[in-house]
């Protein structure tokens, strides 16, 4: 227990540490919100008059502590490109990529864990050699590739989904379901790779201890020595790996959301880099650390309820 409040206060730290400095990184960015308001027509005069209004012009020391003071109190703050608040902006991608992260992971962590408990315990199948192979080939192909191959074979060549999103980004959920499957599978497809296959190492370690041939000279039949012997032993490693790739899926999928026009947090990034619209930048930063710090606090958590031994020492 003390060493979780001791990894829980890191994580905590190590975020507050990190939006320091992300807003200080962003903020020594050439441009600013008033230069990308104004673009090619900016004078100084214009600029000035933009700076003075929205308090731009304040040191950056003021201005951290504006934006931590806001920040604490729900506030992320204004885009003068996008004349709205950040927060009306940046929430419904959150919710899109969320709903893509999870149905891309609902397709690929329960079946990549599955498929890898079995060829890792049968190495020699002919299923397991195809999966395998298939695997190792999503894990080389670029996810541009990946998404190009699966929108000419769904959408052109058998036109199950649609290939674009045409739909905004505030839409509901309802409206949003038809064009998620694209994106979704093409996520699944990478992640399913990188979990299977360690999940297949972790058995193919597992599978020659002594505990597991013990549990077989004591006639525990294969399956149940499968199941209660070598998958929970296997289990930690994966964890691990899935933690990774699950925020990788909330805050990676800038490639797949560009592809397909998927309205996510990933295209909303893209887009406020293009318009150097730092006030939407900056949370976008926030969260993706924000999701990978707790995604580790989380997979050290379970790792720790799966592992005897890493109980017995917290």
């Amino acid at each position: 227990m003390k060493n979780l409040t001791r990894r829980a206060l890191f994580t905590f730290g190590a975020f507050a540490s990190l939006a320091v400095l992300s807003f200080l990184g962003i903020d020594a960015l050439p441009g600013d919100g008033c230069t990308a308001l104004h673009g090619r027509f900016a004078t100084p005069a214009k600029i000035a008059e933009c700076r003075e209004e929205h308090r731009l012009n304040d040191s950056v020391v003021v201005r951290l502590g504006n934006w931590a003071n806001d920040a604490v109190h729900g506030d992320l703050g204004y885009s003068i490109k996008r004349d709205d608040q950040v927060a009306q902006i940046v929430l419904p991608r959150i919710r899109n990529t969320a709903m893509l992260a999870v149905v891309a992971g609902l397709m690929a962590f329960p079946s990549a864990i599955v498929a890898g408990l079995l060829i890792g315990r049968y190495p020699q199948s002919r299923v397991g050699r195809i999966i395998n192979t298939l695997g190792l080939v999503a894990m080389t192909l670029p996810e541009f590739v990946i998404a190009t191959i699966l929108w000419l074979v769904f959408s052109i060549w058998i036109p199950i989904f649609p290939g674009v999103t045409v739909v905004p980004s505030n839409a509901t959920i309802l409206e949003l379901l038809p064009h998620i499957w694209m994106p979704a599978l093409t996520l699944a497809a990478v992640v399913f790779a990188h979990s299977m296959r360690t999940m297949k190492a972790g058995v193919t370690t597992v599978k020659l201890m002594p505990f597991v041939e013990s549990a077989r000279l004591r006639g525990t039949g294969e399956r149940v020595t499968l199941l209660r012997h070598i998958l929970p032993a296997a289990l930690p490693p994966v964890v691990n790996t899935i933690a990774v790739d699950a925020a990788w899926l909330l805050t990676g999928t800038f490639v797949t959301e560009a592809v397909f026009n998927y309205r996510g947090l990933g295209r909303l990034a893209i887009d406020a880099i293009s318009d150097r619209d730092t006030a939407v930048i900056l949370p976008i930063v926030l969260f993706g650390l924000g999701v990978y710090l707790t995604m580790s606090l989380i997979a050290d958590m379970l790792v720790r309820l799966l592992d005897p031994r890493l109980r017995q020492r917290s």
